[in-house]
């Protein structure tokens, strides 16, 4: 480029313009033969020269359709800055296809105009096209989706009245997330309220997206803040729940009926199922999100049980002799009666402490509890403690009893109870075994599938 025509654009001196039409008519012709990205047309619709951009646009009217080295037009960057009068003047020199032109990112001036909160653009911009809004951006989001990233909430306001509020409430992003599942990761309360003021919105307020969270499930995995306290409470209010307790019938928008038949060809497992698949699927998609906020709870009943064996321990049931010479602190009075009895009860005692400071040390080790095995894990240590205090608890009535008898009505409640740990026990362990074989069947497949691709 003209280093006086550089000058000239940047600093919009319409007179050293014409001065050089004077002495060089094919000075716009020229441009495209040199080396410079922006052309004094982007130049001047960057820096706000109205008068400039007019007389480049009646000269060279091709200049409009330029690229810069991010593909972005004149209308992107006078867009963006918010040039109201410029945009105006490019548009109608400009084809239709220039006003849906992508940037290298995928973006329109409309985009661009939005993300810059430009709300003179945008009407500009709709009123020329209305359909312009609902162009896609090269990631497949809406320009809504990209205002709420941005936090730009009357620029969002504004555009939102292109769609009816179906329409709003059904708009996904590439991950099926929809403006509510947005709003409520970037935290953005006003947005929040808006969108709950849509029926429809409120109405599609459960649907799921691609990784199955609904907007509830979203805030739990968020920081906990006081805004996310306060979109907690206006979710709740407005009766939104988690993706768990969520019928079948709140799934992700399809966005073509031929997407929706083909997932339910390529799934049959997607239909209605009954009690025991529906139990199956609990276990295997469980991600035990309750053992995890109850991590603390539970260490500390996990010390508690452990700090109540070692003290039975050091006060077996009956007491002991302080007047022995066998021992510092004295012989347990169960010794001098059966020494077997005795040895029962501190090896039972001893267990139930022992597994205890397992479980609190694997939950103080801070091991993921949804993972399947340590769930497993955890779930038969409990059994075994909750087994053997009945069991020892049983022992010592007896023991206590003339010639150890106990009444029906404990000695059948102690024995249900037994059984019924040993069921819970059983049921975990085959729900455990089958997973195991799942994932060892699926590993199978996927690399004899892999084996099969390269060869």
């Amino acid at each position: 480029m003209d280093p006086n025509l550089f000058d000239a654009s940047l600093t919009g001196n319409v007179q050293l313009l014409n001065a050089l039409f004077q002495e060089d008519e094919l000075v716009l012709d020229r441009i495209s033969l040199s080396c410079f990205n922006e052309t004094p047309l982007h130049i001047a619709a960057l820096r706000g020269h109205l008068d400039f951009v007019k007389i480049l646009v009646r000269k060279k009217p091709i200049l409009a359709m330029s690229l810069d080295s991010l593909r972005r037009t004149a209308l992107h960057l006078a867009s963006a800055e918010g040039h109201v009068e410029i945009v105006c003047e490019l548009l109608n020199v400009m084809s239709p296809e220039g006003w849906r032109f992508h940037d290298q990112e995928g973006r329109t001036a409309l985009h661009l105009a939005a993300m810059n909160e430009q709300l003179e653009i945008l009407k500009a911009l709709i009123q020329k096209e209305p359909d312009l809004g609902k162009e896609l951006q090269g990631n497949g989001d809406t320009i809504l989706h990209t205002c709420i990233p941005w936090n730009r909430f009357e620029a969002m306001k504004l555009l939102s009245e292109l769609w009816n509020d179906e329409e709003l409430a059904k708009l996904t992003d590439c991950n099926d997330n929809t403006l509510l599942h947005l709003a409520v990761v970037h935290k953005q309360i006003q947005t929040v309220k808006y969108l709950l003021q849509k029926p429809s919105v409120r109405a599609a307020g459960n649907i799921v997206n691609r990784h199955g969270f609904t907007a509830l499930d979203i805030l739990d995995h968020c920081p906990q803040d006081l805004n996310a306290l306060q979109i907690r409470s206006l979710l709740i209010e407005a009766n939104f729940l988690r993706a768990k307790d969520v019928s079948h019938s709140f799934r992700p928008f399809q966005r073509s009926t031929e997407s929706k038949s083909s997932d339910t060809v390529a799934n049959p497992e997607s239909k209605p199922k009954g009690c025991m698949s529906r139990i199956w699927n609990w276990y295997l998609n469980h991600n035990g999100d309750w053992s995890e906020k109850q991590r603390g709870i539970l260490i500390l009943a996990a010390i508690l049980v452990a700090g109540t064996s070692f003290y039975s321990g050091l006060h077996p049931p009956g007491g002991t002799f302080t007047g022995s010479k066998d021992g510092p602190l004295g012989n347990a009075v169960q010794t001098e009666v059966v020494m077997g009895n005795f040895t029962i009860f501190v090896i039972q005692n001893t267990i139930i402490m022992v597994i205890s400071m397992m479980i609190a040390l694997v939950l103080l080790s801070g091991i993921s509890l949804r993972n399947k095995f340590t769930l497993w894990v955890l779930n038969l240590a409990t059994v075994c403690i909750l087994f053997f205090t009945t069991l020892t608890y049983l022992q010592e009535i007896a023991w206590m009893s003339p010639d150890t008898w106990v009444n029906a009505p404990t000695l059948y409640m102690c024995f249900v109870w037994i059984l019924l740990f040993l069921f819970v026990a059983f049921i975990h362990t085959i729900f455990f075994i089958i997973w195991v074989i799942k994932k060892l069947l699926n590993a199978r497949t996927k690399k004899r599938n892999n084996d099969y691709v390269v060869v």
